[in-house]
């Protein structure tokens, strides 16, 4: 019988051998999110037999991730399904080898529903990192405006200047205190959990300086020798611009390695779509709810 918990920081280790081979571009596959996110999605995890299986929700909103492992994938169902007290799982999938595998599998047993609030917006790495031709004239507006108002540098995030990146996320979510929610409460204690275990996540970071003061910056990992997730990226209000810098001078820096940066889905937000859509995806990653047919 499968036994869920919740997940720790302790689990990424063990986590990253599931996922080392992967070709999967999605967000739903870096462990940072499963960590950060995991009060709000109820996410837990259980490893059984050398198969992770991943599920969400509660009750009747309990979804699961197409199980990753060494596996034969209806076993695997079976094992799930028992799991639900003989139901047929609710299942919550990406476009990518895995539903593929599903589809396979499962397609006469499934509904599938595109859920387009929270396609993964991907890019070209050499596009954010050189922002060229016409498509990107108005972001490196952006930049030379804030190159002319401000003497700014860009650093990699390290324990020198971690205080500092510190200091800008309390003022971040001071500046956008009337918003706060149990959703921010989350990312907030979530930020800090990951620039204190930055070396057991392994996880990207750069920030823009002015003076000694960060005014942006950005965290990430890899979700495989290809893809990119960008998690987080904070900017100033009072700094008109930043987020066009912070956005171009991490990719140019410190993701040459990556074909593909995975900047996540917009929620649903309208501002933050149109932004998400501003930088010209090369990918709208779509997502899937596959419900069972007989419900």
């Amino acid at each position: 019988m499968l036994e869920f918990k919740k997940i720790e920081i302790e689990d990424a280790e063990n986590y990253k051998r599931f996922f080392k081979d992967n070709e999967e571009l999605s967000c739903e596959n870096a462990f940072v999110n499963l960590f950060v996110w995991q009060k709000v999605y109820s996410n837990m995890v259980c490893v059984y037999e050398n198969v992770l299986f991943i599920k969400s929700g509660e009750g009747e909103e309990e979804i699961f991730s197409i199980p990753m492992g060494s596996c034969d994938l209806r076993e695997s169902f079976k094992l799930i399904k028992e799991y639900c007290g003989g139901k047929k799982p609710k299942i919550w999938v990406q476009e990518g080898p895995n539903f593929t595998r599903f589809k396979e599998n499962f397609a006469d047993e499934y509904v599938f529903s595109e859920d387009n609030d929270y396609y993964d917006y991907i890019y070209l790495q050499s596009d954010l990192a050189n922002l060229s031709g016409k498509k990107y004239h108005s972001k490196r507006n952006h930049i030379s405006a804030f190159s002319k108002k401000y003497s700014w540098r860009y650093e990699k995030i390290t324990e020198d200047n971690m205080s500092a990146v510190k200091r800008c996320a309390e003022k971040w979510y001071l500046e956008n205190a009337e918003r706060m929610d149990f959703q921010m409460q989350c990312e907030k204690q979530g930020i800090n959990a990951v620039l204190d275990n930055m070396e057991k996540l392994n996880v990207l970071g750069g920030a823009i300086f002015i003076d000694d003061e960060v005014v942006a910056f950005t965290l990430g990992t890899a979700i495989n020798s290809r893809v990119f997730d960008i998690h987080f990226e904070k900017a100033l209000l009072e700094y008109p611009g930043a987020y066009a810098v912070i956005n171009r001078e991490f990719a140019k820096n410190e993701l040459s390695a990556y074909e593909l940066l995975n900047r996540e889905d917009d929620m649903g937000i309208e501002g933050l779509r149109k932004a998400k859509l501003s930088y010209k995806p090369t990918i709208l990653l779509k997502k899937y709810i596959c419900l069972p047919k007989e419900e």
